[in-house]
């Protein structure tokens, strides 16, 4: 099974991309630009690592479809997970979609009964 394959059993997702895909050192980059030597150049946009963890562009490419590993949180829980926090009072294990009722917020970390915040510090909001 490869990558993709994986991902979408992962999520219960239908996701198909619109360009090339490729694997660099275990990481799963969509490519749509003009035809080029992508196994010599890092291109694209990074959506996933082979842990079947998600970047937020991947979570927002896969979430769109996802029906599994999806966890619907309230707008004030997001503002808090974009500030960097953890989420507490949620169960479950593994990667998983955070998602508003409208919106998909990017992935986390589900363990020991919380949301464990994987965004890139480079990603969170300030306060």
């Amino acid at each position: 099974m490869d990558l993709l394959e994986r991902l979408n059993s992962h999520y219960g997702s239908s996701y198909q991309p619109r360009g090339t895909l490729t694997i660099k050192k275990d990481k799963l980059f969509e490519y749509t630009g003009p035809d080029t030597d992508l196994n010599t150049y890092w291109m694209g946009l990074h959506l996933a690592n082979a842990d079947l963890s998600l970047t937020i562009e991947g979570a927002q490419r896969l979430g769109i479809t996802a029906s599994e590993n999806v966890l619907v949180i309230k707008k004030a829980e997001a503002d808090r997970y974009y500030g960097g926090e953890d989420l507490e009072g949620h169960l479950g294990g593994g990667f998983t979609i955070l998602k508003t009722r409208d919106l998909v917020v990017g992935p986390g970390l589900l363990e020991d009964g919380r949301v464990k915040n994987i965004l890139p510090k480079s990603r969170k909001t300030r306060r």
